[in-house]
């Protein structure tokens, strides 16, 4: 049985229309440098500031599955992108549910982790990369706090 990798999706149709109605220019997928083997970085999307630009990765997950291994490794390119590419800002968005037994759900084990500052101690990053709720960067929008 396949996994049903079109969820995140969803999460495009909810930020998409806050971002037209809070006024932020963007676009989706695009190529903003390449990675430290020559293949293409592609960020979720990029919003345009009058003087900056701002990266942001999403990540959805509300299976079982490997989205959240990877997040240590999205931080650290997100950061690489800003530093080489002259991004001013970038938010890695964790989308979806916890893994929570007692509620029959199933998603994140480590999203908690994460957006409590877990890497902290493993990778410096919080002057350019933001991991955030998908909530929170939502709320952010609505405020026009991006």
């Amino acid at each position: 049985m396949s996994r049903d990798t079109s969820t995140g999706k969803v999460f495009e149709q909810i930020v998409l229309p806050a971002l037209d109605h809070a006024g932020y220019q963007y676009q989706t997928q695009v190529h903003i440098g390449n990675k430290p083997n020559g293949s293409r970085q592609i960020a979720d999307l990029v919003i345009y500031q009058a003087e900056y630009q701002i990266l942001v990765s999403k990540k959805w997950q509300q299976s079982g599955g490997t989205a959240e291994e990877k997040i240590p490794f999205e931080v650290i390119m997100l950061a690489r992108a800003c530093r080489e590419f002259n991004y001013q800002k970038a938010y890695l968005v964790l989308g979806g549910t916890d893994h929570d037994s007692t509620l029959g759900t199933k998603g994140w084990t480590l999203r908690k982790w994460y957006l409590s500052g877990g890497l902290d101690s493993w990778i410096r990053y919080h002057e350019l990369v933001e991991i955030i709720s998908s909530d929170l960067f939502i709320s952010k929008i609505n405020r026009r706090k991006i």
